[in-house]
This record gives structure tokens, sequence and C-alpha cells, in this order.
């Protein structure tokens, strides 16, 4: 199992859930029908390639983003500047190390938490790993400081509406609803995480860090910083701002304004940006399909600054594209299990008896319920249609449907931090080569901690 372990796994996850349809009957929901149950539809050969097939059509943007990714990275290896700017952040850091570890920790969990940028940070990845694996971490450091605070956002989500706000549709909710608890929630989880984390650090460094082309190698170590650190900062806040849902979440429509505005600009009568840019996405509605756009708009600008000649970046590019390869492959992957589970909806059968179990809403079983939706669904998009309509149907009362949203999230956010269908995790885990049995032996009792204590939220919810 060391040799591709992360892909092995997810076929084992895939090959579990086709398992699931030979073994379970068909149950779903509609407002016409209510729950209906139905025989088993078995996922045959042929279905399955047909599903591959429509994979890249529907989720070609994930390999898309992650190998500009690896483009981007790849022309950053061809300057001198940035190996520059990586012994510029170790050297500042030297003997406080841990508190590189702890900002970091804090910046992506808030991100995440406001933004929903979870995907969209896999772009500071490599940077912040690098630097991590300088100072003299192991790798399964650098995942738990950069995942595991991705997750923690994602548990601990505030603001962000992004999939999020299907929930909210299904169970009539605001930004706010139930705000002071998802503010607990995530303060109690970045503590957690940034103990357990420093622990594990403390515990696990390594003698040789500069291993694979994690390290590009500089010959002028008097090239300047400055380019590269305005292109990182830039499209940084450009991601954020794009992706803050400003008005559904802070009801500002002034980037509304400005899109409108610069779509309907017109010289001489002719809409000159509207046919230039084709149609301006306004900050609070991109998807990753636009950051992978804005990406490669930033690689143009580190070759420009940096003098890069034209050839040079294609070839960097090229190279560095297929170093991604592996993770974009995998982390596609993994999205098979949304068209299973949706053209053959096993997934009300497991939760069904859970639902049933109790007449009220019991925050066990409710976690349970969510948890394993997310297994299956990936994205929280499709777990919230695939499960809330039935659950609406079910809990009537709608005094707890905060509370329902509150651990529909958080339970979200834990089960990235170790199921494999979690697509921050195994692009990393794919990146830097790292075991999942590793990783699970590293993040357990990080798991066990944080279960515990969504647990007592959740009854202090209920309680009160």
């Amino acid at each position: 199992m060391k040799k591709h372990n992360i892909f092995k796994v997810v076929c084992i996850a895939i090959a579990v859930t086709i398992l699931l349809t030979w073994i379970l009957p068909v149950t779903y929901f509609s407002d016409a029908k209510g729950l209906v149950e139905t025989a088993r539809e078995q996922l045959g050969l042929f279905n399955f390639f047909g599903y591959l097939a429509a994979l890249v059509s529907y989720f070609g943007y994930i390999p898309m983003y992650l190998l500009i990714i690896g483009g981007f990275y790849g022309v950053l290896y061809k300057t001198d500047a940035y190996r520059n700017l990586l012994d510029r952040i170790v050297k500042k850091y030297k003997g406080n190390e841990w508190i590189f570890l702890t900002l970091v920790m804090i910046l992506f969990a808030v991100i995440t938490s406001v933004s929903g940028l979870y995907l969209g940070l896999l772009f500071l990845l490599p940077f912040v790993i690098t630097v991590i694996l300088l100072m003299g971490y192991s790798k399964v450091t650098a995942l738990l400081t950069t995942v595991g605070s991705i997750c923690v956002g994602l548990i601990g989500t505030t603001y962000s509406l992004n999939d999020l706000q299907y929930v909210h549709d299904y169970l009539s909710l605001s930004a706010s609803s139930e705000i002071v608890a998802k503010l607990v929630i995530l303060v109690v989880g970045l503590i957690l995480l940034i103990v357990n984390t420093l622990l594990y650090a403390r515990k696990h460094r390594i003698n040789e860090p500069r291993k694979g082309f994690l390290y590009p190698e500089s010959k002028n170590t008097k090239a300047k910083v400055w380019p590269i650190v305005v292109v990182f900062d830039v499209t940084l806040v450009i991601m954020i701002l794009a992706f803050i849902s400003w008005t559904s979440a802070f009801n500002v429509d002034f980037f509304t304004k400005v899109s409108t505005a610069i779509q309907n600009y017109k010289i001489g009568g002719f809409a000159i940006f509207s046919k230039l840019l084709g149609r301006v996405v306004e900050f609070g509605s991109w998807q990753v399909n636009d950051l992978a756009g804005l990406l490669l708009i930033s690689t143009g600008f580190v070759a420009l600054m940096c003098k890069v000649k034209f050839n040079d970046m294609i070839d960097s590019f090229v190279k560095g594209a297929k170093r991604a390869l592996r993770p974009a492959l995998v982390t596609t992957l993994i999205y098979m299990l949304v068209f299973i589970t949706a053209y053959h909806p096993i997934v009300l059968t497991m939760i069904k008896p859970l639902a049933e179990l109790t007449k009220t809403m019991n925050i066990a079983t409710m976690s349970a319920i969510s948890f394993i939706s997310h297994l299956f669904n990936v994205e929280m998009y499709y777990s919230a249609s695939c499960t809330l309509p039935y659950i609406v149907s079910v809990f009537t009362d709608t005094k707890v449907y905060g509370i329902i949203g509150v651990i529909w999230q958080a339970m979200y956010g834990f089960g990235m931090l170790f199921v494999p269908s979690s697509a921050v995790l195994v692009a990393a885990l794919s990146y830097l080569n790292v075991s999942y049995f590793k990783w699970l032996k590293a993040v357990w009792k990080l798991l066990l901690e944080l279960l515990v204590v969504l647990l007592i939220i959740f009854l202090i919810l209920v309680m009160i």
C-alpha cells in the first residue's frame, strides 16, 4: 500500500460505494411523492465508464485549476527571487518557527470561515509547505498546519455562504443564524489545532528538509523578491474578495454595481469591456474556474516582472503542470462518488433509520446523518440537495433548523479532515506523497478532541 497510497485509498472508497449499490435499495425524496423506496440499481461496468467520461465534463475545472497551480510554481522555480523569498522567511522566523505555524493556521482558518475559499487556498499550499519543510519540520506537520486549518475553517464557517447557501435555503436560515455558536466553534477548533500541531511539530523534526522539487535551486542571491510578494499578495486579496458573499451575507451591492458598470460601459456605442472580457463575474460569485483564469494572469505577471523569457516561461509552466498531474488526477477521481450516489441514490437508504430513530431532533443521530451524507457527496451542495429536503420533512419544528445548520457545516469540515472524499486532503497527500494511514495516525487525537467539543456545543445549543 506504500506506493501510490492515496490513489489506492480513493479507488477503494469508490469500489466500496459501487458495492453498496449492489447491496442497498434505492431511496429518493420528492415533494410530490415523499420518500420513495425502490429496488436496487446496481452499478455496471459500462455505466462506470460512462460516468468517467462525464466526470471530465462536469468537474474538469478541478484538474485544470490544479494543473495551473503546478504551472504557476513551475514558472516561480525558474526565478531566483522565489528561492530568495523562501530563505528570507525561514531566516526571519529562525528560533520562532512556531509563530509562523500559528499565523498560517489562523490565517487559513479565518479566510476559509469567512470566504469559503478552501479549494482556492490550494494555490498557497506549495509555498507554505515549502517554508515549513525548510524550517526543519516534517511533511505531516506541514499538512496539519495547512489542511488542518482549512478544515477547521470549514468546521467553524461563519459568513461564507458558497456551498452553505443551499443549506441555508433548505433550512430558511440567514448568514447570521447561530453566529455566536459558529464563532465559538471556530475559536475552540483553532486552539485545539494549534496545540496539537505544535506538539506534533516539536516531536517530529527532520534532518534533511531540502528534498525533491519543493526547494528550487538558485544562483543569484541578490534577486529582488518584491515582484513575487506583490503577485502573491494581490492574487490572494482578489481571491478572498471574489469569494466573500457580499450581497447574501453582508447586504453589500457595491461589487454588483461595479461589474454591471464594467459590463455596460461603451465607447462610441461599443461595449468594449463586455466584448474583450466576456461575462464579468462580480466579486462574491466567483467559482474555481474563475480562479484558474486569475492564476494564469498572475503567472504571466511573475514571468514579466522577473524577466523570464517567453520560451522559458512555457517550458517551466509545462514542467510544473506535469508535477501536478498526480494530485489533479486523484482529486478529480473522488468526484466519481457524486455520480454514483446521484444515479444510484443509496445515501437516504442509509440515513433513513437514523432519522426515524427518534421523534425529535437528536444531536448524535443528526451528526451521524450529516457525516454519512458528506462522506459520499464530496461537496456540501450535493449532500444538502440529496438529504436536507427529507430531513426537513421529518423534523418540522423550525426552531431546531438553526442547530441543524450548525451541525451540517461542522460535520462537513470534521469529515474533510480525514475521509477519502476530502478534495483538499487528497490533493495535499498526493502532492507530498504522504501515506493516508500515516496521516490518520497523526490526526486521530485531534479528531477525537474535536468530536467531543462539537457534541458538547451541539448539546448546549439544544438545551438553551
